[in-house]
């Protein structure tokens, strides 16, 4: 359906925008039960949520992503230009000694941090696509994690004629004050015009000492 409606997306804009305009409630307004518990899921259970094919028709923005970014990504995880040739397939070789992307800099539509200390920062940056109203100001609106400060920067983009991409930066910080007794944490990012709600989940994993010491 998304492919006869918007015939020009990439891969990568049709699932942004299913993801980022999915919902996570029930009817009667509690998150999506964990089919197995019986308890509230969590995005490792259900994912970005429960596909709404209305809103996907219409998410405001997505977060597209090219060959570009798949290559920078595979540079990130460490393959070398031999590996990466089996997937491009079109006899270029590629330089990562050129890329300077981190693996959580992929231009996809949600943030999964691995805190190795009490004193890390982590910062993923991502590119945003204004496919709705020309000119329009999307504002973040932040759920952190437990025991995270997140950081949004620049908090708002603005979108006009000829300026469709916006591109920003997300930091995750563990914060001293508070103590964690679960080795994840979730959180979301929700950017708004108004009108459209652009939602990215969270996932935050702590290192296992610090779980422990907190029990």
């Amino acid at each position: 359906m998304l492919r006869q409606v918007r015939p020009i997306w990439k891969p990568a804009a049709i699932k942004s925008a299913l993801m980022t305009t999915a919902y996570n409630v029930e009817i009667n307004g509690d998150t999506i039960k964990d089919m197995a518990t019986g308890q509230a899921s969590t995005p490792f259970v259900r994912g970005a949520g429960h596909v709404d094919p209305a809103g996907a028709l219409d998410p405001g923005l997505v977060y597209d992503a090219t060959e570009h970014d798949y290559i920078s990504f595979l540079c990130a995880l460490g393959y070398t230009a031999k590996q990466i040739a089996l997937f491009t397939n079109d006899g270029s070789v590629t330089d990562c000694s050129t890329q300077t992307s981190s693996v959580g800099d992929l231009n996809y539509p949600a943030f999964s941090a691995v805190f190795r200390s009490a004193n890390d920062r982590i910062t993923q940056r991502r590119v945003l696509t204004n496919v709705g109203t020309l000119v329009s100001t999307y504002t973040a609106n932040v759920t952190s994690p437990p025991g995270v400060r997140v950081t949004v920067n620049p908090p708002t983009l603005h979108f006009m004629r000829g300026r469709s991409r916006r591109k920003f930066e997300v930091t995750f910080e563990p914060l001293e004050s508070e103590t964690v007794t679960n080795k994840y944490s979730f959180g979301s990012i929700v950017w708004s015009d108004g009108t459209h709600k652009v939602t990215s989940p969270i996932a935050i994993t702590w290192p296992a000492r610090q779980v422990l010491a907190a029990m």
